[in-house]
């Protein structure tokens, strides 16, 4: 499977080879790092002259940032609509746990099934992980655009779940922790998979890891609740 669906359909020859050098740079990228992916990598697995990035893009900076547009297309596909429930609720008024807790649940639930389901993902997932280990020059259009607002949701949904204050240092490290219940199944998936003696995770198991993970999140956010009580 390869990650078109990350970019605008290309009908015409220019279009297509535009499209091509996008998914060698995801690729490449993906693979070596912003800084370890040349020019020629990238041209050469595009089939494309290296002249090509320039006269298309203007430089691999500008194709760079176009192809975290094409993930942060994907990121809000998948997400924006929880994002938007959960917006509304922030923005409500009211203070219900329980539904907070409940959109948590499906944010991660989401996270986990896009991982399992779609395995043209892992390219992207690629990129994301380079970034998060080694940020390049254009890293910070990927959080401001896409990581830091899922995050600050993530974290007031959390605060409304628990008690916490949602600018807390423990409500942005409790967020990010939760966040790597789910994570731990793609950047260590090669020892769970051995572990379970699987050559890939399917949906039984994804559904099985969503329960675990709910479960989790909701004896976090009624011990947090409990323990904000009793103080």
């Amino acid at each position: 499977m390869n990650a078109n669906f990350l970019f605008d359909p290309a009908p015409t020859k220019g279009e297509q080879a535009r499209h091509k050098l996008l998914l060698a740079a995801l690729e490449k990228i993906g693979e070596k790092g912003y800084d370890g992916a040349s020019v020629r990598d990238i041209a050469s697995a595009a089939g494309q002259n290296v002249a090509a990035i320039s006269y298309y893009f203007g430089n691999k900076e500008k194709l760079y940032e176009e192809v975290l547009d094409g993930i942060l297309g994907y990121i809000w596909k998948a997400f924006g609509g929880i994002n938007e429930e959960a917006t509304v609720l922030l923005q409500s008024g009211k203070d219900d746990p329980d539904a907070a807790c409940k959109l948590l649940q499906r944010m991660l639930t989401t996270l986990l099934m896009e991982n399992i389901e779609r395995a043209e993902i892992g390219k992207l997932r690629n990129v994301i992980m380079r970034e998060q280990a080694k940020p390049s020059t254009v890293f910070n259009h990927l959080y401001e655009n896409g990581l830091n607002p899922l995050h600050r949701t993530f974290t007031q949904l959390l605060a409304m779940a628990t008690g916490l204050e949602a600018e807390s240092t423990e409500a942005v490290i409790r967020t990010h922790a939760l966040f790597g219940q789910v994570m731990a199944f793609n950047v260590a998936r090669a020892t769970i998979l051995r572990r379970l003696g699987l050559e890939k995770l399917e949906r039984k198991h994804g559904e099985m890891i969503s329960a675990v993970v709910d479960e989790h999140i909701e004896l976090i956010c009624k011990g947090l609740q409990a323990k904000g009580k009793a103080q």
